[in-house]
């Protein structure tokens, strides 16, 4: 019985397949290199190697090593099933395969009906998430460089605001905005480029911390019958005379933790919340 033997290249050399396969990845690293307007030279110097190599890699006479592959891919974007020549689906988890599967199996009807199932759930799930960012934030005004701590910073009725999202769970009782703090004269307690809550309509008595305007210009300072006073030691105290124009905007209710304001896409969202609860 003769032996089996696999199709080789004209040359004797390794099968087609390896041929084709080679062939295959350097089209594809071609394709992408070039539409990110990126030549050879340029593309070797960022991966270590040889413009001879990368010129090798799209004729089809070598392959890049499979360590180099993720950095090959990251450089070009290219995603790593097409450069592999696999179907997009290869790069789910298998669960995931799994479940795309069992679609694929269904008849035209039950897809159908798979996809109306999953609409209703996600419009209830997105609707759930609404409702739940709806009860999480609050709508605050933040005063951006309002109050200096330390060097005065100029404040006129006019400052300039901006409405925010916090979460509410983190505002203390009372507040009605938040102002920046500049300078480190009340550090530890409240630091410099951090922002603090405020009571507008609050009184400060003495011990207490407040916004005060004094001669015109913002400070954040700790209230006391004979001075406005720093927690950090190095600044000397703010003393009042019967010629000062000294005003008070407010208590001091806290400081706003890490992650209190929405930022991001999370912004976006929770506008989108508070705009379904509008309509």
């Amino acid at each position: 019985m003769a032996k089996k033997t696999s199709k080789t290249n004209a040359s004797g050399g390794r099968p087609v397949v390896d041929a084709e396969r080679r062939m295959h990845v350097g089209q594809i690293i071609r394709k992408y290199r070039l539409a990110a307007g990126m030549d050879q030279p340029t593309l070797a110097a960022k991966l270590g190697y040889t413009k001879t190599a990368i010129g090798n890699w799209e004729l089809g006479l070598a392959r890049p090593d499979i360590d180099n592959v993720p950095r090959l891919c990251r450089e070009l974007n290219i995603p790593v099933t097409e450069l592999l020549g696999l179907p997009p689906e290869a790069a789910l988890p298998m669960e995931d395969q799994d479940l795309l599967a069992k679609y694929k199996a269904l008849d035209k009807f039950n897809q159908n009906t798979v996809h109306q199932l999953m609409e209703r759930l996600l419009f209830q799930q997105d609707s759930q998430e609404k409702a739940r960012l709806r009860r999480a934030y609050i709508q605050l005004c933040l005063y951006d460089d309002a109050a200096a701590a330390g060097v005065g910073s100029p404040m006129s009725d006019y400052a300039e605001n901006e409405m925010v999202y916090v979460l509410e769970a983190n505002v203390p009782n009372g507040t009605d905005g938040m102002i920046h703090v500049n300078g480190r004269s009340m550090e530890p307690t409240y630091p410099d480029g951090s922002y603090v809550y405020v009571d507008s309509g609050a009184e400060v008595l003495p011990g207490q911390v407040g916004i005060f305007i004094v001669n015109g210009e913002a400070y954040i300072k700790e209230y006391r019958p004979d001075g406005l006073y720093s927690h950090n030691t190095r600044y000397k105290p703010i003393r009042i005379s019967d010629d000062s124009d000294v005003r008070c905007c407010g208590r001091v209710t806290g400081a706003v933790g890490k992650g209190d304001i929405a930022d991001g896409s999370l912004i976006e969202k929770i506008e989108a919340a508070f705009a379904k609860e509008l309509e």
